[in-house]
């Protein structure tokens, strides 16, 4: 039985949790929303020149066709998921051994997820190959580590590590690779590490280990995400009237048109009540201890009972107003614990009360749902960090892509570099296109 064992950061912390502002920066008649991420606080820039160049960047075109870069075409079979597991890792002065398991060829993405005490600080902090490759390390190579990183993230490397390992979470630990299309998965005997800090430094502690491991001759380029909406009462909304309620339909289906354009639609959707003591939570704990388990935010993720797909759960509000604006979405983590129900960090929350608009209400959750599927902000407004996909623009002038940090009711997409990213998440189920298909879309594609 696994332990059911993450935040908004301070200024000058990663965001643990996953979450985004309006457009423009917001006014009287439009609020500041702060949208959660496990990169730089999405409102460190607000109210003054943050030094960031915004011009537009001329990025390379990156095609979503499988390439070597997500590693070589294996002939053939269907798409599948297979699990891993190890349990009963154990942390010594906050280090796990190095543990080893085999990739086959076919692998095209893994999902690492280590749930542990949600009063711990956790993340991946060395990811190799069997080639040597590092994809994730303390002390990247080629990279030199300042000061300012160290402020970033108590586990910094990881963060500017070639594949971005989630910066550092309470309860849990999460890794998709490939996240960016420079990361490459082989075959053969992989070795990983978990890293723990907690109130007093590296700590003694425990982990239960999944591995998700998605095989097929090709990344997928159709799938579908089940989604699992949970309601407080906030907005109104209930799981008896939202399937007929005409604003929470249009929210659905706008985060429904984010993912078709990227080839995932949305699958089973299942509506639940939860008491309304969650309408108002807190933002999580802002660093390992007591708070982790006494966090309203960790207590409402983890009622999330389903192993496929997202969990939404919408609330009226989440924290205090911070910084001139009030926090419109936070994720469980990029990625979150996808397929793990009852962890602290197991779903999304949405907060309705900000802006009514259902089309803001529904880029928040398509916004959220991104984060716990793997992708970061393109543009961070502290540290010039960006999200490591070469057709994601950076600066202002990308402020219609989804993953930007800023809510709007206006039109949003996503890349293509993207929607692999998201293809690659063992939670989305990929839909296996026949062979003639295959053939007619790479035809067509000539």
């Amino acid at each position: 039985m696994r332990p059911n064992h993450s935040t908004l950061s301070a200024l000058l912390l990663l965001g643990m949790l996953p979450g985004c502002t309006p457009e423009g920066g917001g006014g009287d008649d439009e609020p500041i929303i702060l949208l959660g991420d496990d990169a730089a606080l999405d409102d460190a820039g607000l109210g003054g020149d943050t030094g960031l160049d915004l011009t537009d960047a001329a990025l390379p075109e990156w095609d979503a066709t499988p390439g070597p870069d997500l590693g070589p075409p294996v002939d053939p079979s269907v798409t599948q998921l297979d699990v891993i597991t190890i349990e009963d890792v154990q942390l010594s002065a906050g280090y796990s051994e190095m543990l080893t398991f085999e990739l086959p060829d076919d692998a095209r993405s893994v999902t690492i997820v280590g749930i542990g005490d949600p009063t711990i600080f956790y993340s991946v902090v060395h990811f190799e190959g069997p080639d040597g490759r590092i994809l994730v390390a303390e002390e990247p190579p080629g990279v030199v580590l300042t000061p300012l990183d160290s402020q970033l993230s108590p586990f910094p490397g990881a963060f500017r590590s070639p594949n971005r390992s989630a910066v550092a979470a309470t309860g849990v630990a999460t890794l998709l690779a490939p996240n960016n299309p420079g990361v490459e998965l082989i075959g053969g005997e992989w070795t990983l590490q978990f890293g723990g800090i907690g109130v007093i430094g590296g700590t003694f502690s425990a982990l239960d280990v999944i591995i998700y491991v998605k095989r097929g001759p090709k990344v997928p380029t159709k799938g579908t995400l089940d989604v699992h909406c949970h309601f407080t009462g906030a907005r109104g909304w209930t799981a008896a009237n939202a399937p007929d309620d005409a604003d929470f339909q249009a929210a659905l289906a706008r985060m429904g048109e984010f993912y078709e354009e990227i080839g995932i639609g949305l699958g089973e959707i299942t509506y639940t009540d939860i008491p309304a003591d969650f309408r108002a939570v807190d933002s999580g704990p802002q660093g390992p201890g007591p708070d982790g388990e006494r966090s309203t935010l960790h207590q409402m993720f983890s009622l999330s009972a389903y192993e496929t797909g997202v969990s939404l759960f919408f609330v009226e509000r989440i924290g205090e107003p911070q910084f001139g604006g009030a926090i419109g979405g936070i994720a469980g983590g990029t990625p979150g614990p996808m397929l793990e129900p009852g962890t602290v960090r197991s779903g999304v929350a949405v907060a309705t009360a900000l802006d009514p608009n259902p089309a803001s209400i529904g880029h928040i959750m398509g916004h959220e749902t991104g984060h716990f599927l793997g992708l970061y902000h393109t543009q961070e407004f502290f540290g010039g960090i960006t999200d490591q996909i070469p057709d994601t623009p950076e600066g202002q002038g990308g402020n219609d892509n989804l993953m930007f940090p800023t809510v709007t009711s206006a039109p949003a997409h996503l890349t293509a570099g993207q929607g692999v990213v998201m293809h690659l998440n063992a939670a989305v189920v990929a839909i296996d296109e026949p062979a003639d298909d295959q053939a007619a879309a790479e035809e067509g594609a000539r």
